[in-house]
């Protein structure tokens, strides 16, 4: 079953420019690694530019998490640590056979702190495997060299 796939003038100029500009780093990659192991780049084999292609896909495995995600799991921790301090406040007696203020509102910390670590994790995960496009990948780096420069 073939889907089509309508892209907008922009759509594909966009990706008209990110093609031309991702063939020319792994040219540069190619010519590189060329240079690099015989010294002159008279030849570009295709060894090369599978040694280029590697080199890409390990600087890929080295990204860090964007930004979100890292928050994410700092929310995931947070809410942990109140699920913990919301069952250790008043006692663990207290809080399973008396049913004053202070061990309901024990269990509602508790709960809270539990649906906020349980939230935060399971969106984390979902962020992370959708944000693992290769694409995106290659764009933040150069985002990123971009910037230093």
């Amino acid at each position: 079953m073939d889907i089509k796939s309508v892209f907008t003038d922009e759509a594909t100029k966009l990706l008209e420019t990110e093609s031309k500009r991702m063939a020319n780093d792994l040219r540069e990659a190619a010519v590189n690694e060329a240079l690099r192991s015989r010294g002159e780049p008279v030849e570009v084999t295709a060894s090369d530019v599978r040694k280029a292609q590697e080199l890409f896909r390990k600087q890929e495995a080295k990204l860090p998490p964007p930004r979100g995600i890292m928050l994410l799991k700092i929310y995931a921790l947070f809410g942990g640590l109140v699920f913990f301090l919301g069952l250790l406040y008043p006692s663990v007696r207290e809080f399973i056979f008396k049913r004053d203020l202070t061990s309901r509102l024990s269990l509602m910390v508790a709960i809270a702190g539990l649906f906020i670590a349980l939230v935060s994790l399971f969106l984390a995960w979902y962020f992370e495997t959708m944000l693992q496009s290769r694409p995106r990948r290659v764009l933040e780096e150069k985002q990123k060299k971009e910037s230093k420069q």
